[in-house]
């Protein structure tokens, strides 16, 4: 494509955008919730949690009060406007994920085919994202940032970033066990003293106790007391709300929003006290699993670097190029984790699959080894499923559809297709460092 006929391409998508803008925010389901608490706080209310705060008890207010205020100049807009600059700024932030991703990823050979594929699998995610006009986005965003910033050594802004995503959507603390693995031990400091400081700024519109009691009133809101919205919120597609679907019966009837037409999965009948230790004890063995891999690949890599001679330019680079994939496949292994095992997983969370399968694509399009082979076909069959899903005729199939957790297997199928490509990263790693010669000198040594 040559320069005038990409600058006609790049114009016509702005204006694709801007236009597909105005559809969009007629029909945003998250944001007016934003937009109705907003307007509650310069209204001069600060009963951030209470019912009538924002559009009831179904769509209240759930984030922190950092959130509000800090978007306080959009709640000084006509709805409209600041619905369109809502808009505006979600597709900027789906713009810089890709970026980073392309930066990150380093697809060579066959890059457009692989990004169809990254399309394909992960569209509806982000098109549904779009609609809803949720935070999570901006959640993810600022994730991403972090993993970037982190690669290019610059602390601050990474563990800032990393911060903001935290106090918008809390689940993404999940990731810094693995900085802990890493010895990360700067950027996580400054992600603690961030964190304090991000969720204390409030203090200076609401008063410190005030801001103390809402940050309380918060927790109790949101984290302890969950069951009013696992039930009448979107289906959870985490490992929590499988298990309920699977083996509890679900009373759909109480939902209080009338989306009550949801199918009966289960094959047995445990109390829901039950499914509740039997996830904490599967989500608690499976997220220390899926660390104790990274941590041995990770130990394994560091021990046939360091019995490795070879020292030449190839060999250099080559090694560079598979230290940052396995970086991004372990970050894509937290990521499925994070999805898999945290307490309420809504269908909009999986944009951040976008991660895991540019990984994946990375590994596979970069890769000519049977491997490579393999992964290449588990991405093309999530991208088809993830195209022919959402296209099935009937609300009834959608609802079949959330109910059997769809997406819940695709996360699973992911995971294990990055597991088994860090394996053969390892593998080849291995036969990079010198395969047999680094077991005889690691023999030699211990000797």
């Amino acid at each position: 494509m040559n320069k005038n006929a990409r600058s006609l391409f790049i114009a016509i998508l702005i204006i694709a955008i801007a236009l597909l803008g105005i559809v969009f925010i007629r029909n945003l389901i998250d944001f007016p919730v934003y937009y109705s608490a907003g307007q509650s706080l310069i209204n001069g209310r600060t009963d951030l949690y209470s019912p009538d705060f924002a559009q009831g008890r179904v769509m209240d207010y759930r984030y922190p009060p950092f959130f509000l205020v800090a978007l306080a100049p959009l709640w000084l807009l006509p709805y409209s406007t600041a619905a369109y600059i809502w808009y505006l700024f979600s597709t900027l932030q789906i713009s810089w994920c890709a970026f980073i991703i392309h930066r990150k990823a380093r697809l060579d050979q066959s890059a457009t085919a692989a990004w169809l594929i990254i399309g394909f699998a992960v569209c509806q995610y982000f098109v549904m994202i779009l609609h809803y006009g949720n935070a999570h986005l901006l959640a993810i965003f600022l994730l991403f940032a972090s993993f970037y910033f982190v690669s290019r050594r610059n602390n601050a802004i990474a563990a800032l970033a990393l911060a903001l995503a935290i106090t918008i959507k809390l689940t993404p603390i999940m990731i810094l066990p693995y900085f802990a693995l890493k010895k990360k031990w700067r950027l996580l400091s400054l992600v603690a003293v961030m964190l304090i400081a991000i969720n204390l700024a409030p203090a200076a519109y609401f008063g410190v106790s005030k801001n103390i009691y809402l940050l309380k009133s918060w927790y109790e809101h949101v984290i302890q007391d969950q069951k009013f919205h696992e039930m009448n919120g979107p289906i959870n597609l985490s490992l929590k709300g499988q298990l309920r679907r699977c083996f509890s019966q679900v009373d759909y009837s109480g939902r209080v929003d009338g989306d009550t037409r949801y199918p009966s999965i289960n094959i047995a009948n445990f109390s829901s006290e039950t499914i509740e230790s039997i996830w904490i004890s599967l989500a608690a063995i499976t997220f220390c699993a899926l660390l104790a891999f990274i941590r041995f690949g990770a130990r394994r890599a560091s021990l046939e670097q360091e019995m490795s001679n070879d020292t030449s330019n190839t060999q250099y680079i080559e090694r560079s190029r598979s230290g940052e994939s396995s970086e991004m496949l372990e970050l894509s292994l937290m990521i499925c984790g994070m999805l898999l095992v945290e307490p309420l997983t809504s269908k909009i969370y999986f944009i951040a699959l976008i991660w895991p399968v540019a990984s994946l694509a990375a590994f596979a399009f970069n890769n000519s080894s049977l491997a490579g082979r393999r992964v290449r076909r588990a991405l093309i069959f999530v991208a088809v499923i993830n195209s022919v899903l959402p296209l099935l005729p009937g609300r009834s199939v959608q609802r079949l559809l959330l109910a059997l957790g769809a997406d819940f297997y695709l996360n699973c199928l992911l995971m294990m297709a990055v597991i088994y490509a860090l394996v053969a990263l390892s593998h080849e790693s291995q036969s990079l460092y010198g395969g047999p010669q680094t077991q005889a000198l690691s023999a030699a040594k211990t000797s």
